[in-house]
């Protein structure tokens, strides 16, 4: 009875240690999160040199993930994001208007492998990505004109690296660096809900890039964290819309996305 006793009283007092010991891996490992996020947004277009449209807003939205990790460090995965919030239009040209709704969407396929530096680990990965961005523009602007509604769809080459050291036995700071070369773009905007505009606006965007840093403090389950991002997308092919009378001409001026916010994260595996 009392060797019992006595190994009762050892188990308590190791089990604090035994939990101390169980850190939190650095490497990549298969799981999940879902999360939600809040940023603010700003989009401006630049026609030689004028500022042609802007549309600024914040927006909440939700972001999920799934990682499956391989051999000798290989891992694959998905991740998407949906947002949407109100935004602000304003045109050099036919005035401003807000209180419409802006949304997004944006899906990866990943892929990558961990690589082992001393105490830290380096995830490079690449993959494919699709974006869309769809402005529900409503009403009149202030100078008396209709604001038609205006979708963009992106499909990208997203290059990444993410960087893990331990901030303690169980937690960890994540930082991931990535640049995203697009592939091709499609731009439209919805003259026919314009009375007596009979074809829309759709014009192909074949430059740009897009940079984005994210920073999170991660636990087995929480994760919390910052992100920014931004898109430089140049000018698109000429394109044609019309009314009864008259076929016009026209391209998607050059733009920026300046995109920052916060995310929360819950992680299951």
């Amino acid at each position: 009875m009392k060797n019992r006793y006595l190994a009762a009283l050892a188990a308590c007092g190791l089990a604090p240690a035994l939990a101390l010991s169980q850190t939190l891996p650095l490497h990549t490992t298969s799981g999940g999160d879902l999360g939600v996020e809040v940023y603010g947004y700003a989009y401006d277009t630049d026609r030689n040199g004028t500022s042609d449209v802007a549309l600024t807003g914040r927006k909440l939205g939700l972001t999920g993930s799934f990682t499956k990790a391989l051999e000798q460090g290989w891992f694959w995965g998905m991740d998407g994001r949906y947002a949407s919030g109100g935004t602000t239009f304003t045109s050099s040209t036919i005035g401003s208007n807000s209180g419409s709704t802006e949304t997004l969407l944006d899906l990866r396929l990943l892929a990558g492998k961990d690589v082992v530096a001393g105490s830290h680990v380096l995830a490079p990965y690449t993959g494919l990505g699709y974006r869309a961005v769809h402005s529900q523009l409503t009403g009149y602007t202030t100078l008396g004109y209709i604001s038609p509604t205006r979708k963009t769809t992106q499909f990208y080459i997203p290059i990444g690296l993410t960087y893990r050291t331990a901030a303690s036995p169980t937690a960890r700071i994540a930082t991931t660096f990535e640049a995203d070369y697009l592939l091709n773009g499609t731009q439209q905007t919805r003259y026919t809900e314009i009375a007596g505009y009979i074809s829309d606006l759709n014009v192909s965007q074949k430059r740009g890039y897009g940079l984005r840093l994210n920073v999170a403090y991660e636990t087995a389950r929480w994760s919390a964290g910052v992100f920014f991002q931004f898109w430089n997308i140049a000018e698109s092919e000429i394109g044609t819309y019309a009314d009864t009378s008259t076929v016009y001409t026209a391209t998607e001026a050059a733009n920026i996305t300046r995109i920052s916010g916060i995310q929360v994260k819950y992680r299951f595996d």
